[in-house]
């Protein structure tokens, strides 16, 4: 706390958020009669060497400071939402109270801060690896899926690796040639960077070709799931902690063969989201990434043998309780869709001689009041 400003609480219950209330003191009698600044900010800020950081003001409230304390009523739009401090792997959310007295034509500004009264949010640990469970290994013979999927998708498997085989040559010969030429003779790789450090046209051209086979072979795998038809069935109303579903009013599926020891799974996990930084010079990038947290399986059934043109639904007749998903993991806290943590939930069909299937699950329908009081 600043020894010129103050910023107070009301005593906040959690069944009532939505009327906090924040007490606004100017200790300093110099800052009477200056116009002042209460913001509400949430930031997240990235665990990272070369973090890209992120906030957002959720509200504003500009006045004159006296010597009577000010008295804010935090916006329930603020509230709603219930901000809560979250200290990740990969990210820290914290949403602040700021009160800032401009006082520049004297001294530098004077301010103070203070986190909103936290949610007093309880959750179980958690074992095992959530990376493991939201992406199994992906084992399967390319042969038989091949065979399986229409031949439209045969064509268009066999296009993609003929382009992505072309475009990895060419690249390589242009990175080649720049690598052997001089500076004013290249085609398209530099010899040094945008900060005008000495670099190498081979070496991009490496990144480069790396670059055009990820992307060649996710399309690839896209081609090769086509050995069947998986979909989500629209799910009525809300998922909460009190409803169980059927599992096979949830999906709907038909394969082009016969699927033999194939597992369905329901899972969920929270997400760290964020941004940083690598490279240099020409070769410096913002990097996005995803860090799943705290994993949890919802439902797992294996069936030896689904016959070929038969609804998959009809062979997992179980229900399912999304009630452990919200008593495990942490409700959203977010500045923006690529920045904090999220609720992540999928489908996933896995099979070891086709690619497996998912399916990702709408969290817009979920009740985030039950991650609170599950």
């Amino acid at each position: 706390m600043s020894n010129q400003l103050d910023i107070t609480f009301n005593s906040n219950s959690d069944n009532e958020p939505e009327k906090l209330k924040a007490k606004l003191s100017f200790l300093d009698p110099e800052l009477i009669g200056k116009e002042a600044t209460f913001n509400i900010e949430h930031h997240v800020n990235v665990n990272d060497s070369r973090p890209v950081d992120k906030s957002d003001t959720l509200f504003t409230h500009s006045f004159t400071a006296s010597s009577t304390p000010e008295l804010v009523t935090i916006p329930s739009h603020v509230m709603k939402e219930r901000p809560y401090t979250y200290n990740g792997a990969k990210i820290d959310v914290e949403c602040f109270a700021i009160l800032k007295v401009n006082d520049k034509w004297i001294r530098s500004d004077a301010s103070t801060q203070r986190r909103l009264p936290d949610t007093n949010l309880k959750k179980p640990k958690i074992g095992g690896s959530a990376s493991n469970l939201i992406e199994p290994k992906d084992v399967f013979s390319f042969t038989k899926n091949l065979m399986a999927i229409p031949a439209r998708n045969k064509i268009a498997t066999f296009g993609l690796m003929v382009i992505g085989l072309i475009l990895i040559v060419i690249n390589m010969i242009l990175g080649i040639h720049d690598q052997m030429s001089s500076e004013h003779a290249t085609i398209l790789y530099s010899h040094y960077d945008s900060d005008g450090d000495s670099s190498t046209p081979l070496g991009k051209a490496l990144v480069g070709c790396g670059a055009i086979g990820v992307a060649i072979w996710l399309s690839i795998k896209q081609q090769l799931r086509k050995y069947m038809t998986f979909k989500f069935r629209p799910i009525k109303g809300e998922i909460n902690a009190r409803k169980e579903f059927a599992v096979n009013e949830l999906i709907k599926g038909i394969s082009r063969t016969d699927l033999l020891n194939v597992r369905l799974r329901i899972v969920a996990c929270n997400m760290e989201k964020g941004k940083y930084v690598r490279g240099s010079g020409s070769n410096r990038r913002t990097v996005s990434f995803s860090n799943p947290k705290r994993g949890v399986m919802l439902y797992s059934k294996k069936v030896k043998r689904i016959p070929r043109n038969e609804p998959v639904e009809n062979h997992f007749k179980g229900s399912i309780s999304f009630e452990p998903m919200f008593k495990a993991l942490y409700p959203p806290n977010s500045v923006s869709s690529s920045h904090g943590l999220f609720v992540y939930w999928e489908v996933q069909l896995i099979h070891n001689e086709f690619v497996d299937q998912e399916l990702i699950g709408d969290t817009s329908i979920l009740c985030n009041d039950d991650f609170f009081n599950a």
